[in-house]
């Protein structure tokens, strides 16, 4: 077990690495760009269900949380309820790649939604503008970016399950 608490761990360290230092400055495209973290998440609530997706989430929503400006303990909220509901897929090993496409959009618009209602806060924002402008768009590109790695990785997780 220690094996895969140590792999999963820099796993997850390499996603965080990459959003900060390559995906974010690269692969933006106006308001968008692929979330990573999310898409790891993702792929491993659904290989190990909604307590250990839930706690990965608030481990890594953490993190993010540390290494970034935005609000303390919100990215660890949306990341663990995140967690949560993407291990609600995935009751055993997850093999048709449409599981994975529509829990990384359920989850993932869940954690949008959580994330523009919290940063919206005092703020005079349209939500149809929020949803329709930078939670949509964003879903899709993570979703298409998710696609191609799960393509990849997802046979990785389990073959080494």
């Amino acid at each position: 077990m220690n094996r895969y608490i140590i792999r999963y761990f820099f796993v997850f360290l390499g996603a965080l690495l990459l959003q900060s230092t390559v995906i974010t400055p690269l692969f933006q495209i106006y308001y968008w760009k692929p979330n990573l973290i999310l898409i790891v998440l993702v792929i491993f609530s659904l290989h190990h269900g909604q307590m250990a997706g839930s706690t990965a989430g608030f481990l890594v929503g953490l993190s993010s949380d540390i290494i970034s400006s935005s609000l303390l303990g919100l990215g660890a909220l949306c990341k663990s309820i995140t967690g949560y509901i993407a291990g609600s897929f995935g009751s055993e090993l997850v093999r048709e790649r449409y599981q994975f496409i529509v829990a990384l959009f359920v989850a993932g618009g869940v954690h949008d939604i959580i994330m523009l209602f919290f940063n919206s806060l005092g703020r005079d924002m349209s939500w149809k503008v929020m949803i329709f402008v930078y939670m949509i768009p964003n879903l899709f590109y993570t979703a298409i970016v998710g696609t191609i790695i799960y393509y990849f990785v997802g046979r990785w997780f389990h073959h080494h399950e």
